[in-house]
């Protein structure tokens, strides 16, 4: 089966380059929505080649039929990816995330996510994002008030999915506690969490806010902000110690505006290393895998998670979606902090550090490039770049004289349009494009070994 993995090419994309435009005064003169879903409805009309592509389309139809308010177009739209491809997992749980935030039908979800769970408990290979799965499974069995269920699905999750990933399912496991009666499990949980979050989300402390006054009557608030440091400083070293035990060390840079920016540094024996920056709304264990291979090779490698993302969130920093449009214009910012680390820092010389970048980072690692003088040697997976973000056109249509490979699956459509407006912009050897088959977006290129061999062959050469 042809595995698609959603591209936030939509509104993801399009939200993250408004926040940038607004920021520098410059008018927002992106075609409107219903456009681009007429554009789109006539292509998904016809017959697309390689099928593949239709998924894409389809997904994007759906998110912004979402964004004006029509379900039933979004319904149809994931509906007709089904038909084309049964078990792809991702579009299910796209599929169920929206019964359970747009339609509030948990009964469709969760009998659509057990279907699912069947499946893959069959499968010769667990299937991706299975974890996923469950979390959804467990919230739809939640709202469905099967709260036993919805723990043992909750704990699933979290077997299957890393720590970063599994807030949800924990979040669910705290909300189905607390509506068993089980309050110092349910306050456990959501200490656990904010920990976890570092405080980044503000319903999770209002609920543990909540649970603690149902039991006492009242709080001590002093005390509470005291617990709740203490729950992210032991969150914080948790996790040091975990990475420590990977052979690897947690750093915090700070970043403009005295942000708390957390990092994965792993020591390489070359004087060569790699900066790996998440797609925007990701987290730096995304690349895990691949920068221990890269350090087991000789690179030194860093991931870095940026301001709002993964561990570098906290209570005024909240997730990437929630940034103010301030935050958002500063994470270029933040990934030369990251390569200033590890030039003044681990001593890498300024030549021999590159970067990799997925999806929607692509655009602001150009802009540290063009505006703060970021000199880097780039790997973009999937580069998204808006051609009406006027911020990006100039950084492309200038980019400093650097190598830059573009890597980018055939079926990832809106992918390859931004390739090719960069390969227009500077037809030179200075930019190197291949296009893979099949093998979805961003960091899901790494999944296959081929396409990370070629990946690392064309940095030994780059960095030599």
């Amino acid at each position: 089966m042809l595995r698609v993995v959603w591209i936030a090419v939509a509104l993801g994309c399009f939200l993250a380059a408004g926040a940038r435009a607004q920021s520098s005064g410059a008018v927002d003169t992106r075609p409107g929505t219903k456009a681009q879903i007429e554009r789109l409805e006539s292509v998904t009309r016809g017959d697309v080649s390689p099928p593949g592509k239709m998924t894409v389309y389809l997904r994007w139809l759906a998110d912004l039929y979402v964004s004006i308010g029509d379900l039933d177009g979004a319904q149809r739209s994931y509906e007709r990816i089904l038909d084309l491809y049964t078990n792809d997992i991702g579009t299910t749980n796209l599929f169920a995330g929206f019964l359970l935030d747009h339609r509030r039908d948990p009964a469709t979800a969760a009998t659509m996510l057990e279907g699912t769970i069947g499946w893959a408990k069959n499968a010769d290979v667990q299937p991706l994002y299975l974890g996923q799965t469950y979390s959804l499974y467990a919230r739809a069995l939640h709202d469905l008030g099967r709260h036993d269920d919805a723990l043992e699905a909750s704990n699933e999750a979290m077997k299957r999915l890393d720590p970063d990933a599994a807030e949800d399912a924990l979040r669910t496991q705290a909300m189905s506690f607390k509506a068993l009666g089980q309050r110092d499990r349910a306050a456990e949980a959501l200490e656990r969490l904010i920990g976890m979050t570092g405080g980044a989300n503000a319903d999770d402390i209002n609920a543990l806010i909540a649970i603690e006054t149902e039991k006492k009557g009242s709080i001590d608030a002093k005390k509470f902000r005291a617990r709740i440091h203490e729950a992210i400083a032991k969150a914080r070293k948790e996790r040091a110690e975990s990475i420590r035990h990977e052979g690897a060390e947690m750093i915090e840079l700070e970043g403009e505006g005295h942000v708390r920016l957390e990092g994965t540094l792993r020591r390489g024996k070359s004087p060569r290393a790699v900066l790996f920056v998440p797609e925007l709304g990701g987290h730096r264990s995304a690349y895990t895998p691949y920068a221990q291979l890269l350090a087991l090779d000789g690179y030194t490698t860093l991931t870095l998670d940026p301001r709002g993302h993964g561990d570098s969130r906290c209570d005024s920093l909240p997730s990437f979606m929630e940034l103010s449009a301030d935050h958002r214009a500063l994470i270029p910012s933040d990934i030369t902090a990251g390569q200033r680390y590890l030039r003044d820092k681990v001593k890498i010389p300024a030549d021999r550090i590159a970067v990799i970048a997925a999806g929607t980072a692509s655009a602001d690692v150009e802009y540290a490039m063009h505006g703060l003088n970021l000199a880097a040697i780039v790997v973009h997976l999937s580069p998204i770049f808006d051609p009406l973000d006027r911020d990006i056109a100039a950084a492309i249509e200038f980019r400093p004289p650097f190598p830059a490979l573009m890597v980018v699956s055939d079926e990832d459509v809106y992918s390859v349009q931004s390739v090719n407006t960069v390969r227009d912009a500077h037809p030179s050897d200075l930019i190197t494009v291949r296009t893979v088959q099949s093998s979805g977006h961003g960091v899901t290129i790494l999944h296959q070994p081929d396409n990370f061999a070629m990946i690392t062959a064309w940095l030994a050469k780059a960095l030599n």
